[in-house]
């Protein structure tokens, strides 16, 4: 039996190849943002996220998680590295890579927020509509 001679596809460096993310991803790296935590920490500060409650199931979660790490976006935290993660739980932070990409998803959502407010569909921060 012949082995594939093609060489794995390496994973993208450019934050611009990650665009747009998922919602869900974009809520986990935003509450990353802060610092590393935990899946239950994860979990709670998605429920506290801006723009109200977000309920994540533990387990879609964690494979989102695993993606994450897999694109370079996250990495586990070696809990002798940091005195505040306990060691029996996985803690997940971000990486260089995790950290440019959020923040160019942020710039692509603060644009289209501003087409939507030039087209008036909704108002100014601060104003009723």
């Amino acid at each position: 039996m012949a082995r594939n001679s093609q060489p794995a596809e390496a994973p993208a460096t450019d934050s611009a190849s990650f665009l747009p993310l998922q919602s869900r991803d974009f809520l986990i790296l935003f509450v990353l943002s802060d610092g590393p935590l935990h899946g239950y920490g994860i979990l709670k500060a998605l429920e506290e996220a801006p723009g109200g409650a977000v309920h994540f199931d533990p387990a879609n979660l964690y494979r989102s998680l695993r993606r994450l790490e897999r694109d370079g976006l996250v990495a586990e935290v070696d809990p002798g590295q940091d005195d505040d993660v306990e060691d029996r739980r996985r803690s997940f932070t971000l990486t260089t890579l995790g950290s440019e990409v959020l923040a160019a998803e942020a710039r692509r959502l603060s644009r289209l927020a501003e087409a939507a407010r030039t087209r008036e569909l909704v108002s100014d921060p601060g104003e009723s509509r």
